[in-house]
């Protein structure tokens, strides 16, 4: 040994000063540990299995204002907020056509005095304004009514502005719907703008009986809406919890490409489903996981935004999940990416079974932990109905459609509470329905509420429930 070289205690001081090291380490990344563990409990529970896709972005996702390297952004220095990205074209609002030109002049100057003798030039503005609130129009009409001598049946004569109840008139009855529906106001709130507006004295529950009115007269085509879907060769299902006079009850929606249409039961069983699409409906469900779907149908296309966000959250807890996850994910990324060449029939049908194959030697894996074992059954229980968007091009492989459309009811129920009888569940139903395919189809919801209510194809009062028995 020579006189350079460490000495037995300096080495063993050495090593119990690694050792102190290593242990505080260990402790700091059990500290991260449990805070890494306790922020993804936090992000689940606003980001759950169940969350919509729409609503989840990748950290590696940019928004649309962050385009293009930081480095080549240059900050604003006017203080006013991020415009469009760059290379983005403008966007101007289109000016509109002027219905009156005033010329607007001055005669001197306002600093000294001295009298103009002509203008210099014209410095135009356009200034769009809407009209005062114009007063209630009262209108009395004079129904003759008639005796047919040869039967003696009584014949009213009618009058499209004139409803055939109430004494309020077609606009009153869509503004009253749309403020609810649309503007998501409270009654009172709706009776209060009509008088602020236009002076017309009217109550809260005069507000409700406009409405029902409203929902009374667009049933007709609440019942085409339904007919349209059931027609329909793909179908998204999905269902959420509404309260009726504080007892549990579920909001359903049914969607196609043009078409949405909302049934609010007591029920969530497959007996909606059978209600609203028949029992021998042809065609394919979208759907989630839920057991009435297979109870309703065998042709369904299982959503897999669901069982990866699962399988992913497993993953980030069990060891023997991640695995799984990685398989998931590798399928659903290559079947995405191989439909975008545009396969064959026959292509098509050859990986139906490849991938079906997968996903069978997938779920046979032995594995200790019970939520894992737990998503293995849920992928098995699915494995029918997890690859029929890879045979059928027009069959999206995630429910995100149907989720979508219950947005507006979840916001409508926090704002509500609860719906009170079965006249507010038919009410809910038909007008939400009316303007969400309204929507999807690019038209005026206001203008189809005075169509519908003009038609004066009103159903009477005593029809105005859901079409099902409540479920006990």
């Amino acid at each position: 040994m020579t006189s350079s070289d460490p000495t037995k205690e300096k080495i063993l001081a050495r090593l119990v000063s690694l050792e102190e090291e290593v242990e505080q380490l260990r402790e700091e990344n059990e500290q991260l540990r449990q805070e890494n563990k306790r922020l993804r409990a936090k992000l689940r529970w606003y980001e759950g299995p169940h969350t919509p896709p729409s609503k989840e972005q990748s950290d590696q996702e940019k928004s649309s204002s962050s385009d293009g390297d930081e480095d080549d952004e240059q900050p604003r220095t006017d203080g006013g907020s991020p415009g469009r990205n760059l290379g983005h074209d403008p966007e101007w609002r289109t000016a509109p056509n002027p219905d009156q030109k005033l010329e607007v002049t001055c005669d001197c100057c306002p600093e000294c005095g001295e009298h103009f003798d002509e203008s210099a030039g014209v410095s135009p503005r356009l200034v769009e304004e809407v009209p005062n609130p114009q007063p209630p129009e009262v209108t009395q009409y004079n129904r003759h009514y008639y005796e047919c001598h040869s039967c003696g049946t009584q014949t009213v004569a009618s009058h499209p502005d004139c409803p055939d109840e109430g004494q309020f008139g077609v606009n009153v009855i869509a503004q009253s719907a749309l403020s609810r529906y649309d503007y998501r106001l409270p009654y009172r709130k709706i009776a209060d703008r009509f008088e602020q507006l236009h002076g017309l004295e009217l109550s809260g529950a005069s507000a409700w009986h406009a409405t029902e009115r409203a929902a009374r007269a667009g049933r007709c085509e609440y019942e085409q809406i339904r007919q349209q879907i059931k027609d329909a060769d793909v179908v998204h299902v999905d269902e959420t919890g509404v309260k009726r006079d504080g007892e549990q009850a579920w909001i359903w929606t049914f969607r196609t490409e043009d078409h949405t249409l909302y049934a609010v039961r007591e029920s969530r069983g497959h007996d909606v489903p059978v209600e609203v699409l028949g029992e021998d409906f042809p065609g394919t469900v979208v759907c989630d996981g839920w057991t009435a779907y297979p109870a309703f149908s065998s042709n369904l296309q299982r959503c897999w935004a669901h069982i990866l966000r699962e399988a992913e959250d497993a993953a980030e807890d069990f060891e023997d999940a991640e695995p799984i996850y990685r398989k998931l994910r590798q399928t659903y990324v290559g079947l995405q990416a191989w439909l975008e060449t545009d396969p064959t029939t026959r292509e098509r049908a050859q990986m139906h079974r490849s991938s079906e194959s997968g996903l069978r030697s997938l779920v046979e894996r032995s594995v200790a932990d019970e939520p894992v074992a737990t998503l293995l059954g849920k992928i098995e229980g699915g494995i029918d109905h997890w690859l029929t968007f890879v045979g059928e091009p027009a069959i999206s492989p995630t429910n995100n459609a149907a989720e979508n459309a219950l947005r507006e009811p979840v916001v409508l129920r926090k704002i509500i509470g609860t719906l009170r009888n079965e006249r507010g569940m038919f009410v809910h139903e038909t007008l939400l329905s009316l303007l969400a395919t309204w929507r999807q189809q690019g038209r005026n919801p206001y203008e189809e509420l005075k169509r519908v209510v003009k038609s004066n194809e009103m159903i009477s009062r005593t029809h105005a429930v859901p079409a099902v028995e409540p479920s006990r």
